[in-house]
């Protein structure tokens, strides 16, 4: 049974084909522009053929969006794909996750399925630090339960806008810096991006630890800024660039267990 996991974010769609619980391949393509149904169908058809991912084989699917204004046409172009409707995660859907949060219809569906996907991974308490076009931390308490989640800018929405608002200041790539203190304008920003971040996330998790009375916490991070901010991290926290189509699929075969197609 090979499922396809369709996650769409402010910037990028990944795309995850899983046979059983075994991530078969791994596609990331970039949300914007906004492309048509059509477009989208070619783009999951020349996916298909490239990685030998016989749309045919293909029993089901599940899509999940924070983007109302691109999910769409995704949508439709996976059901063109495969013939038969996705699965939306959507509020009413089963997900097996306790929210213990004042509205469970702003919840996020990546933070979700990053949830899901962190619980068969990490022991309670846990913590999944998403970064992205936001940077996202998703709190468990120490019966896996989601308590709530921290939300700041993204480290790419925060530099371009930082470019784009000073005249004086550079567009720069978010590289290693070469030290903490910047000699030129360009080391400058790398650090404040880079080591900003990480400085961020280290000190929300402490904040958030004496916050909850946790002595410790599992951690784990994913997203498209995760593999450039993390290692600068005090603690070491395991990057899993899967992890939000991973719970997708959990979640999938969870309905799919309970009759929910």
């Amino acid at each position: 049974m090979m499922i396809l996991a369709v996650d769409i974010g402010n910037s990028a769609v990944s795309l995850g084909y899983y046979e059983e619980d075994k991530l078969l391949k791994r596609v990331k393509v970039s949300s914007r522009p906004m492309r048509t149904r059509d477009e989208c169908s070619m783009l999951l058809n020349s996916v298909s053929e490239s990685f030998r991912l016989p749309p045919d084989e293909i029993t089901g699917a599940i899509v999940s969006s924070v983007d109302p204004e691109v999910s769409g046409q995704w949508t439709r172009a996976v059901e063109d794909l495969i013939g038969r409707k996705p699965l939306i995660l959507a509020h009413g859907v089963k997900t097996g996750l306790d929210m213990r949060i004042d509205l469970h219809t702003e919840v996020g569906a990546d933070i979700v399925a990053n949830m899901v996907g962190a619980a068969s991974l990490l022991a309670p308490p846990f913590a999944v630090i998403d970064l992205g076009t936001a940077t996202v931390i998703s709190v468990a308490g120490k019966s896996g339960e989601l308590l709530g989640t921290v939300i700041a800018p993204g480290v790419g929405v925060s530099v371009k806008a930082l470019s784009s608002s000073a005249a004086a200041l550079p567009d720069v790539s978010l590289s290693v810096p070469g030290s903490v203190i910047g000699r030129n304008t360009e080391e400058s920003m790398k650090s404040g991006a880079v080591l900003g971040w990480a400085s961020m996330i280290d000190g929300l998790i402490d904040r958030i630890m004496d916050e909850k009375g946790f002595d410790w916490m599992d951690l784990i991070a994913c997203g498209g800024f995760a593999a450039q901010v993390i290692p600068y991290c005090k603690r070491e926290i395991p990057v899993a660039e899967s992890l939000t189509t991973d719970g997708l699929a959990r979640i999938y075969k969870l309905n799919l267990r309970t009759g929910r197609k």
